[in-house]
C-alpha cells in the first residue's frame, strides 16, 4: 500500500487548488490533507477536510507544529489590480514567503515545500525549448508576480530546507483564460480571437492533469529541482489552436492587432496572449511517470469546450 503522506494545502480554493483538492481529498487512504482557507467558502465541498480560516501572511504558523505536515503545496497568490496593484500585493507575498520560510527553517523535521509558479517566468522564447536550467526573463504578469516567488528560489539553492518549484504552462479550465479570452467571444461574438500573428507557440495543459502532475510530484519528485509540467501533445501556435477552435464551434477567426490588443486589454495583457513558449524538460522520467487524462490538444479543447458551443 502506498505511503500515507500528510499534506498541508495553500490555496487550495483557487482554480488549480479546487481541483487538486478533490483529488487529494478522494483518497482518504493516502492523504491525510490540512488546508488553509482565506474565505468561508465551499463549505459543504470542504466539510470532510481539516480547515483553518486564515491569510497567506498571518495565519497561525503553529498549525504547521501541530500538523507537521510531510508536504506543503503551495498555490497561493497574493493578487492586484494593474502594475502598482500587483507590485504591492507581491511585496506582501514576499514577505508572507519569507515568514514561512523562516518558520520551516527552524523546524526539526522538514516539510517538503512544492510551490507551484508558471513559465512566464521565461520570457518570450520564440521556438527555443525551454527547460529547467532555461534562464529567467519573466514578463507579464510574472514581472511583478516573481517577487513573491523569490523567496522559495532562493531557498531552494540554499538547501537548508527542502523546496521544489513546478512551473506549468497555460492552464485549460472552465474558469480560466480560456474563458475569458476564447469562451466569451465564441458565445457572445461567434469569433475565435487571435492575437498579433499567431505565430507565438503555447504549450498547455488540462488544469485535470497539472492538479495530477502536482500530487505526483508530492511522492516523485526531488527536492531542490524544477520541474516544467506540460502535457506530452500540448504545443501548437496559437494560430493553430483558434483554428481547432474555430472547426469545433463553426465559427470565423478575428485577428486582433498588437495595438488592438494592448488598447482593449493593456500592455501586461498583450504581453501574455503574444509571449512564446515550447516546455521542454530536463527531468522526463518525472512527467513519463505520470498517466494524462487529456495529453493532447484536441483532448484539452473537447474537456473544457461547454456543450452549447459545439457546432
Amino acid at each position: 500500500m502506498m505511503e500515507k503522506k500528510k499534506i498541508f494545502l495553500l490555496g487550495g480554493t483557487g482554480f488549480i487548488g479546487a481541483v487538486l483538492t478533490r483529488q487529494l481529498s478522494a483518497d482518504r487512504q493516502t492523504n491525510d490533507l490540512m488546508m488553509l482557507i482565506h474565505r468561508q467558502g465551499r463549505l459543504r465541498e470542504l466539510e470532510q477536510i481539516n480547515t483553518n480560516t486564515g491569510s497567506l501572511g498571518a495565519f497561525d504558523l503553529a498549525l504547521l507544529d501541530q500538523f507537521e505536515p510531510d508536504t506543503i503545496i503551495h498555490l497561493a497568490r497574493m493578487s492586484g489590480r494593474g502594475r502598482m496593484g500587483r507590485s504591492w500585493a507581491a511585496w506582501r507575498g514576499a514577505r508572507a514567503n519569507a515568514r514561512i520560510i523562516s518558520h520551516l527553517a527552524r523546524q526539526p523535521n522538514k516539510s517538503h515545500t512544492v510551490y507551484v509558479s508558471g513559465t512566464l517566468v521565461y520570457g518570450d522564447c520564440g521556438d527555443r525549448p525551454v527547460d529547467e536550467e532555461s534562464p529567467i526573463q519573466p514578463i507579464a504578469f510574472a514581472r511583478e508576480y516573481i517577487k513573491a516567488e523569490k523567496p522559495w528560489m532562493a531557498a531552494l539553492h540554499q538547501g537548508e530546507i527542502p523546496v521544489t518549484i513546478l512551473r506549468p504552462p497555460w492552464i485549460m479550465g472552465g474558469s480560466s483564460w480560456f474563458a475569458d479570452f476564447y469562451l466569451k467571444s465564441i458565445k457572445y461574438q461567434r469569433v475565435v480571437p487571435l492575437f498579433g500573428d499567431g505565430q507565438n507557440l503555447m504549450s498547455l495543459i488540462d488544469v485535470e492533469d497539472c492538479a495530477g502532475l502536482i500530487s505526483h510530484a508530492v511522492r516523485h519528485a526531488e527536492a531542490g529541482r524544477y520541474y516544467n509540467l506540460f502535457a506530452p501533445g500540448g504545443c501548437v501556435t496559437q494560430l493553430e489552436f483558434a483554428e481547432r477552435l474555430a472547426k469545433y464551434t463553426r465559427t470565423e477567426i478575428r485577428k486582433f492587432s498588437v495595438a488592438e490588443i494592448e488598447n482593449q486589454f493593456g500592455r501586461t495583457a498583450r504581453e501574455a496572449v503574444t509571449f512564446s513558449n515550447r516546455s521542454a524538460t530536463k527531468r522526463p522520467e518525472f512527467l513519463a511517470g505520470y498517466s494524462f487524462k487529456h495529453p493532447s490538444i484536441d483532448e484539452m479543447i473537447r474537456n473544457n469546450l461547454p456543450a452549447e458551443l459545439w457546432a
